[in-house]
């Protein structure tokens, strides 16, 4: 069975990171034969945006990107 996914949804963005709502079916990040994942759609919007921690394709729920490789590290620390 193959999932469509529905589009992403951003709850928050400010200076320093932007969480959205990632729908199962979608990749976090870009895959071999897929290239459309959130971090595609965040970053076509945030052009900083980095990706802190990743989702299961299958996998619904929130995804926290940070706003620069600094509160990247930061972030990453905490997960």
């Amino acid at each position: 069975m193959t999932l469509t996914p529905r589009p992403i949804r951003l709850l928050h963005a400010d200076e320093r990171l932007v969480v959205v709502d990632k729908p199962a079916g979608l990749l976090s990040v870009p895959g071999r034969a897929e290239p459309r994942c959130a971090s595609a759609q965040v970053q076509a919007r945030f052009a900083d945006a980095l990706i802190v921690h990743r989702l299961d394709q299958a996998t619904s729920g929130l995804l926290v990107f940070a706003r620069g490789p600094e509160a990247q590290r930061e972030l990453s620390a905490d997960f």
